[in-house]
C-alpha cells in the first residue's frame, strides 16, 4: 500500500482508538500532546519504527500489568493488547515475544494468549510469559540480565503502571500502588542506553512512557499534579520512550498498531478477528481478570462492554481492507 494511502488509513485508526466513550475529556488532550511530537499518526509512527527495528527471527519484550484496588487484581486492559501484539508481530514480522508481568498476573496473560489460539508448541516458540521483580534493586539486575540474554530489538509497554518523579506508582484516583507493581523502568532505561527501540501505550498518564507528555498529564488529568498519597507527587508517569501511543483504552492502542502493521505489510491477517477478541477477553476473565473501572470480573474493559470492542475490531478491519 502506498505511503499516502497508509497515512490516510492511519489517521482513521488514530481517530477510532481515541474515541472518548466515557466522555472523560482526557484522551483528546493527551493525544494532541503526543501527536505534536511526531509528524504522522501515532499508530503509524509506532508501526513503522517497529518494522524498521524488528527483523525476522528477532526477540521483542512486551511488558504490561496494572493491578487495581482494592483487590490488587490484574485488570482486563493491558494483557489483551500485549497478547494481540505478540501474535501480530509473529504474523507480520516472524519475531518471538517475551511478555513480562507481575507474578500473580501471569495466569491472566497466559490465558489471553491461549484465547488467541497460541496454546500449542507454537506458543512456546513464539511467545512466553515471565514475571518481573517488584523490588527496584532486583529489577535493575533483572533488566540487565534479560537484555543481555534476549538481545531484543524492541521493548514495549502497554498499560504498564509507571512511577512518578518521586518513584511512586498510582491509580487514576491518586492512590498509591507501588508495592504491588513490577519496577520495569530500569528495563527501558537500559534498553535506551543500548539503542533498543522503546514504545509505550497508555490511556491515562500514569503508564510507562507518559513522561513524553508529562506536562499535558499534569495539566489535564485529575490527580496528575497532586495525588492522594503522602508523596504528593501526582500520578503523572516520569518515564520516557522513543514512541508514545495515546489511546482511549490502552488495548485499543495495540489494536491500532496491529492495523497499521497489517496495512504496511499487506497482510490483513495481522489484525486479530472479532472471534479472537471475544475468546481472548473471556479467557482472561475466566482466569480472574477484572474490569479496571467497575472492579468486577465481567466481559468488559475500562467500563466498555464486549460488543464495543468487537465493533472497534470490525471498523479497523474495514479500514485495512480485511
Amino acid at each position: 500500500m502506498g505511503k499516502n494511502k497508509s497515512g490516510h488509513v492511519a489517521e482513521g485508526v488514530d481517530r477510532l482508538i481515541t474515541l472518548d466513550l466515557r466522555a472523560r475529556g482526557v484522551i483528546y488532550r493527551l493525544y494532541e500532546a503526543a501527536r505534536r511530537l511526531t509528524s504522522a499518526p501515532l499508530t503509524l509512527t509506532a508501526a513503522e519504527n517497529i518494522m524498521e527495528a524488528a527483523k525476522s527471527g528477532d526477540t521483542v519484550l512486551i511488558t504490561t500489568g496494572f493491578r487495581v484496588l482494592p483487590q490488587r487484581v490484574q485488570e482486563t486492559d493491558g494483557p489483551l493488547g500485549a497478547a494481540s501484539l505478540a501474535r501480530a508481530l509473529r504474523v507480520a514480522l516472524n519475531v518471538r515475544s517475551i511478555l513480562l508481568i507481575e507474578e500473580p498476573s501471569r495466569g491472566i496473560l497466559t490465558a489471553a494468549l491461549r484465547g488467541l489460539g497460541m496454546n500449542t508448541n507454537r506458543a512456546e516458540r513464539y511467545a512466553s510469559v515471565l514475571s518481573f521483580p517488584l523490588g527496584l534493586k532486583e529489577a535493575v539486575g533483572e533488566a540487565k540480565r534479560v537484555l543481555d540474554e534476549c538481545k531484543p530489538s524492541l521493548v514495549l509497554a502497554i498499560e504498564k503502571a509507571g512511577r512518578n518523579s518521586r518513584g511512586e506508582y498510582h491509580t487514576m484516583r491518586g492512590l498509591n500502588i507501588s508495592s504491588s507493581h513490577a519496577k520495569v523502568e530500569p528495563l527501558f532505561e537500559e534498553a535506551q542506553k543500548r539503542g533498543v527501540l522503546t514504545v509505550g501505550i497508555g490511556d491515562g498518564g500514569n503508564e510507562v512512557g507518559m513522561g513524553n507528555i508529562k506536562k499535558a498529564v499534569e495539566a489535564h488529568v485529575p490527580h496528575g499534579l497532586l495525588c492522594q498519597c503522602p508523596c504528593k507527587g501526582g500520578i503523572a508517569a516520569n518515564s520516557k520512550v522513543d514512541v508514545l501511543v495515546a489511546s482511549a483504552i490502552s488495548n485499543w492502542g495495540a489494536y491500532g498498531i496491529e492495523a497499521c502493521l497489517a496495512c504496511l505489510t499487506g497482510k490483513p491477517e495481522v489484525l486479530h478477528t472479532t472471534q479472537q477478541e471475544e475468546s481472548m477477553l473471556k479467557a482472561a476473565v475466566e482466569a480472574r481478570a477484572i474490569d479496571g473501572v467497575t472492579g468486577r470480573p465481567e466481559h468488559s474493559v475500562d467500563g466498555a462492554p464486549l460488543h464495543l470492542h468487537l465493533s472497534l475490531i470490525s471498523m479497523l478491519q474495514a479500514l485495512t481492507g480485511k
